[in-house]
């Protein structure tokens, strides 16, 4: 009688137990906020020349009257400039994270999801590739030759909030016009 029960509280267990398994999965294909997840980008040739594609999960200031921050150009061949102005912020972080490109979440408003404390400074530097840090700076470039081909989010940091964009890094000459229909 004794291992009969033992055996019917190892079976209301299990379903327990692997039910709840996956509760704090942070994998990019079920979860809204993963740190490696790209749903779109702002492809960018410089300052004024921005093009959406997809829904990019990003959170940049570009153009708002208190604060414009750029990341130029998107996609990225060899470096990549950060601008601050409109402001007195500085970047004082700047992190590059590995990431997965993924057309879910189209119909998502990130803007009502993103916020400044989304993610931890933790979080990202555990999860960089490259880190910049103890900065001063309201403009940088990030020499990213050699770096593979791919998508990455680029975290900036500054004296008052935290931004990010997701980036293309192109390495490898990959045709421009099959970049964009990728998005279509």
């Amino acid at each position: 009688m004794k291992n009969k029960l033992k055996f019917y509280a190892l079976l209301l267990w299990i379903p327990i137990v692997f039910g709840c398994s996956n509760d704090d999965d942070n994998s990019s294909s079920n979860n809204t906020t993963a740190i490696n997840l790209v749903t779109g980008m702002n492809a960018k040739s410089g300052v004024n020349n921005i093009f959406r594609l997809g829904n990019p999960n990003v959170r940049m200031p570009i153009g708002l009257s208190s604060v414009a921050i750029i990341a130029y150009p998107n996609p990225v061949i060899s470096a990549l400039t950060i601008e601050i102005s409109q402001t007195n912020e500085v970047m004082t972080d700047v992190w590059l994270v590995n990431a997965n490109a993924q057309q879910i979440y189209q119909d998502i408003d990130f803007d009502e999801i993103l916020n400044e404390n989304t993610y931890t400074v933790n979080e990202i530097s555990q999860a960089s590739v490259l880190a910049f840090n103890d900065l001063s700076n309201t403009n940088i470039t990030l020499n990213l030759d050699g770096f593979n081909t791919g998508y990455y989010r680029v975290f900036i940091k500054t004296n008052q909030s935290l931004y990010w964009d997701n980036i293309y890094i192109d390495n490898n000459g990959t045709d421009i016009t099959e970049f964009f229909e990728s998005w279509e």
